[in-house]
């Protein structure tokens, strides 16, 4: 094969290469670098979103009192708005503390609004030791500074609140809304609820949950509560009745 060919048929791979990463980016709110070696040449828009965040079942969850209480330790995660250089699509990445404090350098020497930088993953899929780099690439000019700082960005606290009532619907982040997630229902409540849930059999604790469609008690949304209420007193009700009625006269 001439040699003009292989150099074609090697820039087609290439280019190739490069499509597919870019499709793969498409269609979600997060910068995806997936594997070893990827690489990505953002810009960074807006203000960082931190969260403190417990890592539990392989993902990152909010840290919260019930958390606390079993001892265990958040660590904080940083979301940043970028868009990428080359398609200027807005994404959303999420990094530890210490990829935040270099960023802290480099805004500090460069400025953020000013330059392209290069973020590298370093570390395979799923290896809990992953490490991002991150190095200047390009300088922007005026034009390209004006267009990434008017480009429209995701809001942060909203995209984490849906990511929290997908996942408690059972849906996938991707697919989530950005609607306000609904507010639980009452702690007392709750608590009285699960108290009294305790002293009947499993099978009536299976029916509410199945009523509710919950996993946990404190997931009922605030709306449901009385109706939550109403159905515990009837099931202990009905229960307590059944259990009247197995008691034999006769015994001892």
């Amino acid at each position: 094969m001439p040699e003009r060919g292989v150099k074609h048929m090697a820039n087609m791979w290439e280019q190739t290469a490069a499509m597919a990463k870019q499709h793969e980016q498409q269609g979600g709110a997060w910068l995806k670098l997936a594997n070893d070696g990827d690489t990505a040449v953002v810009v960074f828009l807006g203000e960082p979103h931190p969260r403190e965040v417990v890592f539990v079942d392989n993902k990152f969850v909010p840290f919260d009192e019930t958390l606390k209480a079993q001892g265990q330790k958040p660590s904080l995660r940083v979301a940043l708005n970028v868009a990428v250089y080359g398609t200027r699509e807005v994404k959303v990445m999420e990094q530890a503390v210490t990829f935040f404090n270099t960023l802290m350098e480099l805004r500090a020497k460069y400025g953020l609004e000013r330059w392209a930088f290069e973020v590298k993953r370093r570390g395979a899929a799923k290896d809990t030791k992953t490490t991002y780099s991150i190095l200047p690439d390009r300088q922007l000019t005026q034009e390209e500074m004006a267009a990434f700082q008017s480009l429209q960005q995701h809001d942060l606290p909203k995209l984490y609140a849906a990511e929290a009532a997908g996942a408690a619907s059972g849906a996938s982040p991707a697919g989530a809304s950005s609607a306000k997630p609904a507010e639980p229902v009452d702690v007392k409540l709750a608590q009285a609820m699960a108290t009294a849930l305790k002293a009947l059999p499993r099978e009536a604790v299976d029916r509410f949950l199945q009523k509710f469609a919950v996993q946990r008690i404190r997931d009922i949304p605030a709306s449901k509560g009385e109706l939550a209420r109403a159905f515990v007193d009837s099931l202990v009700a009905e229960y307590s009745a059944e259990s009247v009625a197995d008691v034999d006269p006769f015994g001892p």
